[in-house]
């Protein structure tokens, strides 16, 4: 009688499943939200939780289950079979930015808006980002600000852009990182990801190549002064992981081949681009560098030179201590310096956050 009983059972999720298919073709949703998941089965059910707690109701949420071999299928297939909008795709184990590009290939919405698995949303978050990308005519992207929550501490972080953006300004800004360089916390017209987006197997930064190539595409872009996304930064993210010289080399190449591909857009400033980018991430570098020696590489001697060369033209682009750790950095006996002056730049970040919690 068990047999039949569970038998019985399979039966029917079978046919509440492919009933649940079928709806889904007919419908067709204004945004499509996409969830990238691997091993995150103490995260999921927050994150999704927050999703169906949303105020704005016309979505759907694809999870997508990069090959995580903890319980986080079950726990997307939970939320599933309770919330119709909820679908679970599984996949081999590729990464973030594969998995991404699978929920993208089946959202049905005009708009995508991506969500981490061990992140969550405050319940007005659609509701906000929906109403702004109407506004003035119709924008093609919207951003909002986000909070950072660590192990020691909270904090709202607001785009330093908050004026709209159009023409090159959001690939500018991408390049050097005047606003952040991920997908979350913003929404996408799904014609942006309809032209051809190449991906880079990158450990780090694939998100901000991504809106490189989106900004190749000149958007329209809002960034409103609202706080939407909450952002878990664990121990193991990758953006916690060390950051090597060859990794810079790697990314600059990505982007220089991203700039070339688009030299109709960019035209005879791709030079100045790439130094944007260049310089930016190189600085990163310094930062969380603990080796004061990579100066002495090409890749280094390269960005002083160059950074001399337009100097006059940089100058809005970095601060004062950012030009200080290049200087530092073109002399050997001072690169030790440079890590001091960064860690101390570090302390700084970190006492000014506890203060202000």
């Amino acid at each position: 009688m068990d047999f039949y009983d569970g038998a019985g059972s399979r039966i029917v999720k079978a046919v509440n499943w492919i009933a649940k298919m079928e709806e889904r073709e007919k419908s067709k949703p204004v945004v499509s939200v996409i969830i990238p998941v691997y091993n995150l089965e103490n995260y999921l059910d927050t994150c999704l939780d927050s999703v169906g707690r949303q105020t704005y109701g016309d979505f759907e949420a694809i999870v997508v289950d990069d090959g995580s071999t903890d319980g986080s299928q079950a726990v997307a297939l939970r939320h599933a079979e309770r919330d119709a909008r909820i679908v679970v795709i599984s996949t081999v184990n590729q990464g973030a930015a594969r998995a991404r590009e699978t929920g993208i290939r089946h959202a049905k919405g005009d708009y995508i808006c991506f969500l981490d698995g061990d992140d969550v949303w405050d319940s007005r978050m659609l509701e906000k980002l929906v109403a702004a990308i109407g506004e003035n005519g119709g924008y093609d992207i919207v951003c909002c600000d986000y909070k950072r929550i660590c192990k020691t501490y909270e904090a709202p972080k607001r785009e330093m852009r908050t004026s709209d953006m159009q023409g090159l300004d959001f690939l500018v800004a991408s390049l050097y990182h005047a606003i952040s360089v991920t997908v979350w916390g913003r929404l996408y017209r799904r014609a942006l990801f309809e032209k051809e987006l190449r991906h880079y197997p990158l450990r780090l930064g694939e998100d901000s190549l991504l809106n490189i190539q989106i900004g190749c595409q000149q958007p329209r872009v809002r960034c409103v002064d609202y706080v939407g996304y909450v952002y878990v930064q664990r121990g193991g993210s990758a953006n916690r992981s060390p950051l090597d010289i060859g990794y810079c080399v790697k990314f600059s190449e990505a982007v220089h081949a991203e700039l070339v591909r688009h030299r109709d857009v960019v035209g005879d400033r791709l030079e100045f681009y790439l130094l944007l980018n260049k310089m930016r991430w190189y600085l990163v570098y310094l930062r969380k560098s603990h080796n004061p020696w990579a100066g002495d590489t090409e890749f280094a001697r390269g960005i002083n030179a160059e950074a001399e060369r337009y100097r006059a033209e940089l100058e809005g682009f970095f601060s004062r201590c950012d030009w200080l750790l290049l200087r530092m950095d073109r002399r050997r006996w001072m690169r030790p310096g440079v890590l001091a002056v960064s860690t101390l730049m570090r302390w700084g970040k970190s006492l000014k956050r506890r203060l202000t919690r």
